[in-house]
């Protein structure tokens, strides 16, 4: 039996995040007086990676998360703790401007969505995923758009998935693939809900196989196959 139905992440699997978030935090700490340059990127990248994790594993809330990670940028890399709340708001503001594509990402669900019920499933801010969607051009291609932050439960938590297989057409699990390019949020969060999952990964840096995926791939197209 092929797929109908495709529960697809956004960052890192169709939009390019690390352009996006390189964008939105060089306006966000200009806007306030702070430098800017790859170093002070890449420190926030790790930092805020690793606070995303934390609050996969639920370990820290949205709203912490979204000021500590400038809290711990500021006292890094400028000692200066005066600001974070306000660097926090200038940072979400300018994401949500940022709708920047994987190349051929938006192709691929143009096509895609000839073949299958498409839905996004993000733990993304709000704000940030309806600005960014809003400016993507994908709204004909697009069933639905779950944020855990309207939600109030995120991946990789069963509840997350048990949400929204009640809003979906398809009712049949084994009819429906999460995509994604996270073990730890669509991987783990398909596996926790009964769902067959499909790593993207187009540089192989998941060793197959693996117990989270049953499928990989390195490009969206590749997706075709598993159709109806």
């Amino acid at each position: 039996m092929k797929y109908t139905t495709l529960l697809m992440d956004a960052d890192d699997t169709i939009f390019d995040f690390p352009k996006c978030e390189y964008n939105a935090l060089q306006e966000a700490l200009t806007s306030c007086g702070f430098p800017f340059d790859d170093s002070i990127h890449a420190a926030f990248s790790a930092i805020n990676s690793a606070l995303w994790k934390q609050f996969e594993m639920n370990r820290i809330t949205r709203a912490e998360l979204r000021v500590e990670r400038f809290r711990s940028l500021m006292q890094e890399c400028f000692q200066d703790l005066s600001s974070p709340n306000t660097v926090a708001d200038r940072y979400v503001e300018a994401l949500s401007k940022q709708a920047i594509f994987i190349d051929g990402a938006k192709e691929a669900v143009q096509t895609l969505s000839k073949h299958f019920d498409i839905f996004i499933i993000t733990n993304g801010l709000k704000a940030v995923q309806k600005g960014r969607f809003a400016r993507a051009g994908l709204d004909d291609c697009l069933k639905g758009l779950f944020i855990s932050d309207e939600m109030g439960v995120q991946k990789p938590m069963k509840a997350f998935f048990d949400r929204v297989m009640t809003y979906i057409p398809e009712k049949e699990s084994d009819r429906i693939l999460v995509v994604g390019d996270s073990l730890t949020s669509d991987m783990q969060g398909g596996r926790n809900a009964g769902l067959d999952t499909c790593l993207y990964d187009p540089h192989h840096k998941t060793t197959l196989p693996h117990p989270l995926c049953d499928y990989r791939i390195e490009r969206l197209t590749e997706l075709l196959s598993l159709s109806e």
